[in-house]
């Protein structure tokens, strides 16, 4: 039954090539789409995770990493000799004007760390270490901001909210939702620059590492108690409110898990429609296989295995297309975050409905009287 379903798929040259064309383009667009969506939240979230925080202490109503309300950095005091903590750090984040070459602007988020534990600094460097920042007016710069910014060498002098201040190295992998570069810095550095002056002294937020994780409920509850203007919430939380406002609130990420599930829907639309065009086109022939005795079980195998073969070779046709095109889109600053877990699960989804796709054509065939052969 499988050989006979693969002669039928095959069977007409020009539905099969616009089949292919179509599933193909569905399949990419839903590959791109959720990959580009699961970028971009890891994105907005980079800095959370690779902090090595159990806990953040936050301003009230706090929605998202990039837009923090600051406090009184004063608050650090009644946090730090807690026996349960190994460490608290604040962290400033603001946003600023970097002036180029040509004398444009360009809009900055300053992240303020301290470079003797850089938590909240980078992670990853391409170039020197995060604590190069330390003893003066020094920045670190994301490598991805080139784009942006132009040419990023090392001891250049930059303008960024009109104070004179040194590239002293390139960070990889600290991008934001936003696109907008990352600077990095030194957190007194940070609190000079920014221009409210009402902010000076004042933290986005205190990450917290605790000496044992699993006492983050009882902290919680303890710092809650201690610090009733902030809200405290563990790293995995702060994660969760951060991806929920992209998604939701700004509409932003569900327009493309949107876009993806109608790539899905496309691909099934046209699946459905050529393996059922397939079942009409060959109506005899499945009614004498039921004459000849074949089981439903065995009209149900060829039907299927038609859309299984549409999807795969769809799916894997788009594939290589999707991680062709992952390193021109970054050159953009489009995060893509295509792996092998993601193709793999979304192979299984667009097998899936594929195969769901077929139940016109398997009803069709189920309820066809096999003595239509001898009529005819």
């Amino acid at each position: 039954m499988i050989w006979l379903a693969t002669r039928l798929a095959f069977h007409n040259r020009a539905r099969l090539l616009v089949t292919r064309f179509g599933v193909v383009f569905s399949a990419y667009l839903t590959l791109a789409e959720t990959a580009l969506y699961i970028g971009m939240m890891e994105n907005t979230t980079s800095i959370i995770h690779h902090s090595g925080a159990d806990l953040w202490v936050a301003s009230k109503g706090v929605q998202n990493f990039d837009f923090a309300k600051p406090f009184p950095d004063e608050r650090l005091k009644l946090i730090q000799g807690r026996a349960e903590l190994s460490w608290a750090k604040p962290i400033s984040l603001s946003w600023g004007f970097l002036k180029l070459p040509d004398g444009a602007q360009e809009l900055v988020e300053i992240i303020g760390y301290d470079p003797s534990a850089p938590v909240g600094g980078p992670w990853e460097m391409a170039i020197g270490a995060p604590g190069d920042v330390g003893g003066g007016d020094k920045m670190i710069v994301d490598e991805s901001a080139a784009q942006r910014l132009g040419e990023l060498r090392l001891g250049s002098l930059w303008e960024l909210n009109d104070r004179s201040i040194k590239l002293v190295g390139l960070s990889r992998s600290a991008k934001t939702f936003t696109t907008a570069p990352i600077v990095f810095t030194t957190y007194e550095l940070a609190q000079d620059m920014t221009p409210d002056v009402s902010r000076q002294a004042a933290a986005a937020y205190i990450a917290i590492k605790l000496r044992n994780p699993t006492d983050a409920e009882r902290v919680t509850a303890a710092l809650r108690r201690d610090l009733p203007d902030n809200e405290i919430l563990t790293t995995s939380a702060f994660v969760k409110r951060t991806v929920l406002y992209w998604t939701v609130q700004t509409g932003m990420g569900a327009a493309l898990c949107l876009t993806a599930v109608l790539g899905l829907v496309v691909g099934a639309g046209i699946i459905g429609q050529t393996v059922f065009a397939n079942t009409m086109e060959h109506l005899g022939e499945f009614a004498t296989l039921k004459a000849m005795g074949a089981t439903a079980r065995d009209l149900n195998t060829i039907i299927l295995v038609q859309a299984a073969i549409d999807a795969s070779i769809g799916f894997w046709i788009a594939t290589p297309l999707a991680l062709l095109s992952k390193a021109p889109l970054e050159k953009t600053g489009i995060t893509l975050a295509v792996d092998f877990e993601l193709i793999a699960a979304l192979f299984c989804v667009t097998l899936a409905i594929a195969l769901a796709a077929a139940y016109f054509s398997i009803r069709r065939v189920q309820n066809l009287d096999p003595a239509t052969v001898f009529r005819s």
